[in-house]
């Protein structure tokens, strides 16, 4: 019998830096959500203990204590509301102009769509104030609607920058030939270019919700105590002598979860779709 020789395959020194580049990037970005989730689990003392042990016997007691001293449900209620009215109203406005861009040519359109996108490096402390007047001056102050207002002046432009790139890379000739055929130019963009957006349309739904449901400076500002927010619900662990560090944690437990698993359900989509006009 011949003896079997096998090659060890050696892995080029810039694969290994490669994978330890993208190790530390992970856990850089991971390491404090894990540490968030185990102080959500850790007493006061189990907290405070130094060195810190990463091994301890959990405890669901911050949770009971927020589920029936806080009313979570409301918080919640108002978030989901302002979250999904902000992402309805964002996509209505955005993903017309979107399209719009995309298909009218005129000089100076680049500057017009740089513009627009400039409105989100716009630091929120600067529109909030007059917002709060005008919000005042229409009887809506206090309500869900104004932060759903505010928050879509942010979202829908940013849903207007994103969707006009995905649309130039639909092709121009799918629609003339839908409108050959007899179909109406809004036809032609309901039955044809929308349908072949999907993956821009999840990117912008997903970046919509999150922006609205981590909002916290509109929220604080525009809202009153019956249609506050998860966000600022977690001050309500601040008391005047001490901070509920773990209380706070199991709060920001709960309010990353729902975001994180439709992160993970909609990863598919939304992936293609931040590189969905990339490539042409």
């Amino acid at each position: 019998m011949k003896s079997l020789q096998y090659k060890k395959r050696s892995i080029p020194v810039v694969d290994i830096l490669r994978i330890l580049a993208i190790a530390a990037v992970i856990c850089f970005f991971v390491f404090p959500v894990l540490w968030l989730a185990l102080t959500s689990l850790k007493t006061k003392i189990q907290m405070f203990t130094l060195p810190p042990r990463l091994l301890f016997k959990p405890t669901l007691e911050n949770f009971r204590y927020i589920f029936s001293t806080m009313p979570i449900s409301r918080w919640t209620l108002n978030s989901i509301s302002i979250s999904l009215g902000t992402m309805a109203l964002s996509l209505l406005l955005g993903v017309p102009a979107g399209f719009a861009f995309s298909r009218l040519k005129f000089k100076g359109i680049h500057l017009l769509l740089m513009f627009i996108l400039l409105t989100r490096a716009l630091p929120p402390v600067i529109i909030v104030l007059p917002f709060r007047v005008l919000m005042h001056s229409l009887g809506i102050f206090g309500t869900r609607t104004a932060v759903i207002l505010l928050d879509t002046v942010y979202n829908a432009a940013f849903t207007a920058w994103l969707m006009s790139g995905v649309f130039e890379s639909i092709p121009v000739d799918l629609e003339e030939a839908a409108i050959i055929d007899g179909c109406t130019p809004i036809q032609a963009f309901w039955r044809i270019a929308l349908p072949l957006s999907k993956p821009g349309l999840v990117t912008c739904t997903l970046f919509t919700f999150i922006f609205s449901w981590n909002d916290f400076l509109f929220a604080l500002t525009l809202t009153s105590p019956p249609t506050a927010t998860l966000p600022l619900g977690m001050l309500s662990t601040f008391g005047q002598l001490s901070v509920g560090w773990t209380n706070m944690a199991a709060m920001g437990v709960f309010a990353v979860f729902p975001v994180v698993l439709l992160s993970l359900i909609l990863q598919k989509h939304y992936i293609s779709g931040l590189t969905f006009g990339g490539i042409k």
